[in-house]
């Protein structure tokens, strides 16, 4: 199961998109709330707004995965971005609107936030590397 497009270039610059997936696998996707099911928080078009690129040579990597699954732009131990501010975590519980991500009771547990760092964030931080 490919997690993310790489596009490769040929200039020494790669554009990493880390919130431009919107796909939430069938089985995240139900024990999500329905305002959840619509990833609001998604950077929306970003490798549209950025394609340009690619024709000067630069690389990109577009996840096909929401944040909601497991947010590539954080470190896999979930250590904050910004100490001290309200942040969304590796795996996110809130949206950004603060309502619930999950249904009641479905928060994802730390056996299944390892398992997305392995099967999500991995593949795209190696290809990253």
């Amino acid at each position: 199961m490919e997690t993310y497009t790489l596009h490769r270039g040929t200039a020494p610059l790669l554009l990493s998109l880390p919130h431009d997936g919107t796909e939430v696998p069938d089985g995240i996707a139900a024990r999500l709330r329905p305002s959840a099911r619509r990833v609001p928080d998604t950077d929306w078009h970003v490798s549209r707004l950025y394609d340009f690129a690619r024709g000067l040579g630069a690389s990109m990597i577009v996840p096909r995965y929401s944040r909601y699954v497991v947010d590539l732009n954080r470190p896999p131990d979930d250590v904050s971005l910004y100490p001290g501010q309200n942040t969304t975590g590796l795996c996110p519980h809130v949206q950004f609107s603060g309502e619930p991500v999950y249904l009641d009771g479905q928060d994802p547990d730390e056996a299944e936030v390892a398992e997305r760092v392995e099967q999500y964030w991995r593949p795209y931080h190696r290809a990253l590397a």
